[in-house]
């Protein structure tokens, strides 16, 4: 017969894996289906930039068409490269905050660790009051 730690070792193990086989099933499909639809978005660009230069050489000649096209998509790739590295930032940031309260609730463990060692009726307490406290939050929007 398994002990209670044993069972409880075992079911998180359990859990864990058909959660890491769930996702890693999730992120090979969703993988597939997103270099599937990137390669026809990307031929989709391709004939759509073909068919504006063709248009744009007609009106204003070859050479004025491609450059005004090469400037146009110059000044895009500079917006999405400023939102890209705002974003980038902000997450940094975020990651930053993020560890710290994981210190802070890990220094707040071995504090509660030392005095239920030294106070063990205090323990259950302790226990349950950092069950509630370090109980993973939603991050869905409830309202």
């Amino acid at each position: 017969m398994l002990s209670l730690g044993a069972i409880l070792v075992q079911n998180l193990v359990t859990r864990v894996t058909d959660r890491v086989d769930e996702t890693m099933d999730i992120a090979r499909r969703n993988a597939i289906a997103g270099l599937a639809i990137g390669l026809l978005l990307l031929t989709a660009y391709g004939l759509a930039l073909v068919g504006g230069a063709v248009a744009l050489s007609q009106r204003y000649g070859a050479v004025p068409a491609l450059f005004g096209l090469a400037g146009g998509f110059l000044l895009l790739a500079l917006i999405v490269l400023a939102v890209v590295a705002a974003r980038n930032k902000r997450e940094r940031e975020l990651r930053l905050i993020r560890r710290r309260q994981l210190a802070a609730r890990r220094d707040l463990m071995a504090a509660a660790a030392t005095v239920a060692t030294r106070k063990p009726f205090a323990a259950t307490a302790v226990a349950l009051a950092l069950g509630f406290l370090l109980a993973p939050k939603s991050r869905r929007d409830d309202d």
